[in-house]
């Protein structure tokens, strides 16, 4: 039978290591005067750049994108349509050679018809078209190439205790922080917009930044620029006596369920 001493002995110890549960939930911590990596303006104005495990799509025009296309459809009583289109070289026109989509491997290259594997890692959209339309050149009259990436993604940890996570699509070119915010719904009243880290991984290595979006210096620091598998983290507010009281309560009804077992037990004795 356990004693009312055993009793409060249980339930002291109990607390003890309820408390070393406060927070410990919290994701990513630095430590005290942790030196982040910079961002300057350079870096909030840097262009999406291309990735490994992008996956590409890719159209191919000649005569640098100028034809002449008619396009016959059936209309709803059975006629004929006829539909002249200039400039076909306009993305999604769905005309030229070459389309399909493209994976970018682990090693960085990506396997293009006739020209084999190109790494564009690193290459802004436009840079990574302009490569490519030089290399084409030697096989097509004045090409036009058209890239798209459809797996730009970032992935946002935005609870209160860093538990909730969602993943962003960069659904166009150079989306910045504000945007991808913006796109979660904002911050919560239970995070801190002066501490939201961003961790990127790059051929240097890990850098990982701090935005503080509380005052209108941070400006320059929400135009920052994602890249595709950024990892965006808004660091929960401290609440201590939040997570006290939870442990707290439970602890309370843990002996509350002792207590209703010894008095059946010392009944039972009686």
């Amino acid at each position: 039978m356990i004693s009312k001493t055993n009793l409060i002995l249980i339930a002291t110890l109990l607390i003890i290591v309820s408390s070393c549960t406060i927070n410990s939930n919290r994701m990513l911590r630095t430590p005290k005067n942790y030196e982040y990596d910079k961002i300057d303006n350079e870096l909030s104005e840097l262009e999406y750049q291309i990735d490994v495990n992008d996956q590409l799509t890719f159209q191919l025009y000649t005569n640098n994108g100028f034809q002449l296309i008619d396009m016959f459809s059936a209309t709803a009583n059975g006629g004929i349509q006829t539909q002249r289109m200039m400039q076909s070289g306009v993305a999604g026109a769905g005309l030229g050679s070459g389309g399909g989509l493209y994976l970018v491997r682990i090693d960085s290259l990506i396997e293009f018809p006739i020209i084999g594997d190109i790494n564009l890692v690193g290459k802004t959209i436009k840079e990574a078209e302009i490569y490519l339309e030089n290399i084409f050149a030697e096989f097509y009259v004045d090409p036009f190439i058209v890239l798209g990436v459809i797996t730009r993604r970032v992935f946002l940890f935005s609870g209160s205790s860093g538990g909730e996570a969602s993943v962003v699509n960069l659904g166009f070119n150079n989306m910045t922080l504000f945007e991808v915010l913006a796109s979660a719904g904002g911050i919560s009243s239970s995070n801190s917009s002066k501490k939201i880290k961003i961790i990127r991984r790059t051929k240097e290595g890990i850098k990982i930044f701090n935005a503080d979006l509380s005052t209108i210096n941070g400006i320059n620091e929400g135009n920052m620029i994602m890249q595709s598998h950024d990892i965006i983290y808004i660091t929960p507010n401290f609440n201590l006596g939040s997570e006290i009281a939870q442990d707290i309560n439970s602890v309370f009804s843990f002996i509350s369920t002792i207590s209703i077992v010894w008095l059946t037990l010392t009944q039972i004795n009686q």
